[in-house]
């Protein structure tokens, strides 16, 4: 079997300049100056373009200037990492704009969950590169954001060493085993959205991270069974699942959702935990941050998943 090794960008370090885009909805500009405070007083320079305050419709500027910022900040050689304004919607129309050459040449931090699985995705499956799923700037970086959530964040990126074993009070198991493999996924209608496309998820082997937020049971279902006929769940390893906010059953049926997974991966013979705290949260609630494209174990006795090797070197 072939060893994956993925481009793990370089370490963050007190003093390095984090460049800061907008790929998806525009934002508030007050959240988005705590969130940049915060980062100071961490001890990062922060770097953005005005334009990033632009709207265009629900997005924060039109496609192609929205992606020429992300060219920019993977050009410029100051830059050491990009966090993400916000997310919501319009990161898949940055991509036919993205440079790959530029990005290709300069592989690093690459942060942002929800919306921005698209572009995840895009970066690992284009050029091999780790990237994070955490939050972002406007409204989840600020000076009294959860300290779990910092620490994890921090952890992530300005550390070479793994994040070890994951295990929270979320967390229980669906169904038990262990297993280990690469971490990919992200929100699950986009991860659903890209099928087809060349960012397309390649499942096989893989340890696969799906999570979203206020979610009919039914779309969730329409999405679960989508992926499965596409073979997402044919040669997985294993499954874990966020907390799955607000994600309920409106038909008057009062079913939960863990209904839905055992109905549909019945026949699936591999470890799944659920309730992960990465991605969509409550306010105040922990947002995890994780590396994509690194070596984890899940363990579905215990209800834990334990990052194997660091996301940065």
């Amino acid at each position: 079997m072939r060893v994956f090794s993925p481009r793990k960008p370089q370490v963050l370090r007190r003093g390095d300049t984090i460049g800061i885009v907008a790929p998806a909805w525009s934002f508030d500009p007050k959240y988005f100056k705590k969130g940049v405070e915060k980062l100071k007083k961490l001890g990062f320079k922060v770097k953005y373009d005005r334009s990033i305050f632009s709207k265009y419709w629900s997005m924060a500027g039109y496609d192609e200037r929205r992606a020429e910022l992300i060219n920019r900040m993977f050009a410029d050689k100051e830059v050491k990492a990009i966090f993400c304004a916000k997310a919501g919607y319009g990161s898949m129309r940055t991509i036919p704009y993205l440079n790959k050459k530029i990005i290709k040449r300069n592989p690093k931090i690459f942060l942002g969950y929800s919306d921005i699985t698209v572009l995840l995705m895009y970066l690992y499956k284009t050029f091999g590169m780790v990237v994070f799923h955490g939050p972002v700037v406007s409204g989840e970086i600020h000076k009294s954001m959860n300290p779990i959530t910092l620490k994890y964040l921090l952890r992530a990126v300005t550390q070479t060493v793994p994040l070890g074993k994951l295990k929270f009070s979320t967390m229980r198991s669906l169904r038990t085993g262990k297993a280990t493999g690469i971490l990919v996924g992200g929100n699950m209608s986009l991860v659903m959205s890209a099928i087809g496309t060349p960012y397309d998820i390649d499942t096989s082997g893989k340890i696969l991270f799906l999570e979203d937020i206020g979610e009919d049971l039914e779309s969730i279902d329409d999405y679960l069974i989508q992926l499965k006929l596409a073979g997402k769940f044919k040669k997985i390893r294993g499954l874990v699942f966020g907390r799955m906010i607000k994600c309920l059953d409106h038909s008057g049926r009062k079913y939960i959702i863990e209904y839905i997974l055992d109905d549909i991966l019945s026949d699936l013979n591999v470890p799944i935990i659920y309730g992960f705290p990465s991605g969509h949260r409550h306010a105040g609630d922990v947002n995890v941050t994780l590396p994509m494209g690194v070596s984890v174990t899940l363990d579905g006795y215990k209800a834990s998943l334990t990052v194997n090797e660091p996301g940065v070197s």
